[in-house]
């Protein structure tokens, strides 16, 4: 039985036996033991141990770390929504998981507490994460939360055994929509797969959007206009051309029909080694190594299955723009009792080792270290080089590893990426946009009525003010 389990029952059985005075010395005496930091409880999501045994060696290691005993409540679903009951029913956490969106509607409830003068004051969090990281999520002025990992951004993977195979060399694709529309009629025409489609995008997902609205010089998510007001860019006449490419797509068979329902799981299925039903599509850089990792792992090789990644179509102005990932985060809440020890964690969690722990995992579960030499075990690489953080948020942290093949081509067109608005009705903003989207491509309505829609319900859900 785990130590915390059984100390909980001790706690228990001392107040039925009327002798908490007792039990009270106990708990002092391990807080001194502690260093006298209390106890760090933190509600998480996708960070910790794959199982059981792992989420009680990964806690373990943070103790060791900072010194403070740490508790780590993972939920084992609905994750959002548990979160949200605790914090309703007001359960008291020092961190808890939030996402960007989930971030922002927490702070407009004025039910997280500001840390920013924390964070100045450390230098660990001041130095060892990017200065552009903190003003991400910088609300008014202030910080609420640290990070779990760092959100890198979405380009354009590619089936490269599928471009070979129609004789297209991919670093040389023009990057324009006839550029792109003449390579898929090639993949379509070489294609021996069943059902296969070159193209695919999660209409809904706007995330998928952006490498292709660059076409017409637009930025996705929520922006303000020169006025300060909030707009929604590929909402705008300007975006049609796009829209109308989408259609043509579409249209012609070179769009997979899976792009008005399918979700992003549905997507690299398709995408994957075992499928192949798609050639191209956008995902995240970490992704995009995921394909080719995964692949080996099954046996396949590199000639066999390889995915690559491009930036997408050119600006007018000859520029690319990428879509960075909304912020990783834990949050301090307006409730924690423990805010000095949640920023050990976050500290922690910016340094080397930190890092580490978050991707790679626990010494000795999964991977050997013998001097500068790391070993996966069987249980590491299963568990995939991921534990929350596949790219942690210290700014120089090495991959013990590397990265995934077909990942660091992907990282280097960071230059192109930056992050969307932060807004609360994020969710709100996709359904519009994919609503409206959806019906321009099926030609249920014609791109310019569908603009005028789609910005019409942004306006009057409170999603823009223009």
């Amino acid at each position: 039985m785990k130590l915390k389990k059984i100390c909980a029952i001790f706690l228990t059985a001392c107040m039925v036996m009327g002798t908490m005075t007792a039990c009270g010395e106990s708990k002092e005496k391990d807080a001194e033991a502690k260093g006298d930091g209390g106890t760090v409880k933190i509600l998480t999501a996708v960070t910790g141990g794959k199982d059981e045994e792992e989420m009680e060696l990964f806690v373990q290691k943070i103790e060791e770390a900072i010194g403070i005993d740490v508790e780590m409540e993972k939920p084992a679903s609905d994750y959002s929504q548990v979160m949200m009951q605790k914090l309703s029913g007001g359960e008291k956490y020092d961190l808890i998981y939030v996402s960007a969106s989930e971030y922002a509607n927490l702070v407009e409830q004025e039910a997280l507490k500001d840390i920013t003068e924390y964070v100045k004051n450390s230098d660990i969090l001041s130095n060892n994460i990017e200065q552009q990281e903190w003003e991400d999520i910088t609300i008014d002025g202030k910080v609420y939360a640290g990070f779990n990992k760092k959100e890198v951004f979405r380009a354009v993977a590619l089936n490269n055994t599928l471009l070979k195979q129609a004789g297209i060399d991919y670093k040389e694709i023009e990057p324009t929509m006839d550029g792109y529309y003449e390579v898929f009629k090639k993949m379509k025409e070489t294609s021996q797969v069943k059902d296969f489609y070159p193209f695919d995008v999660i209409l809904k997902e706007t995330w998928d959007l952006q490498p292709w609205m660059a076409a017409a010089g637009l930025k996705t998510g929520v922006q303000l206009d020169e006025n300060g007001k909030k707009y929604v860019p590929i909402s705008t006449d300007a975006a049609a051309p796009v829209w109308e490419w989408f259609k043509k797509l579409y249209d012609e068979g070179l769009m997979d029909p899976g792009a008005f329902v399918d979700t992003t799981t549905d997507m690299r299925e398709k995408m994957g080694a075992s499928s192949q039903k798609i050639g191209c599509s956008v995902d995240w850089a970490a992704w995009i190594g995921l394909h080719n990792a995964n692949a080996q792992t099954e046996g396949i090789t590199e000639e066999e299955y390889e995915v690559v990644s491009l930036p997408g179509l050119k600006t007018p102005d000859g520029n690319y723009m990428l879509g960075k990932g909304g912020a990783s985060l834990y949050a301090v809440p307006a409730n924690a009792e423990n805010v000095e020890g949640a920023i050990k964690v976050l500290e922690y969690f910016a340094t080397q080792e930190g890092g580490e722990l978050l991707s790679i995992g626990v010494e000795g579960y999964d991977y050997t270290k013998e001097g500068d030499t790391y070993t996966l075990t069987e249980t590491g690489k299963a568990h995939g080089k991921d534990h929350g953080a596949p790219v942690p948020i210290y700014k120089d942290f090495k991959a013990p590893f590397g990265y995934n093949p077909g990942m660091e081509e992907a990282l280097s067109y960071g230059e192109y990426a930056s992050i969307e608005m932060t807004i609360p009705n994020e969710a709100e903003y996709k359904e519009i946009v994919g609503k409206w989207g959806i019906q321009i491509v099926k030609g249920e309505v014609s791109s310019e009525e569908g603009l005028a829609n789609m910005r019409q319900e942004l306006k009057e859900r409170g999603v823009t003010e223009v």
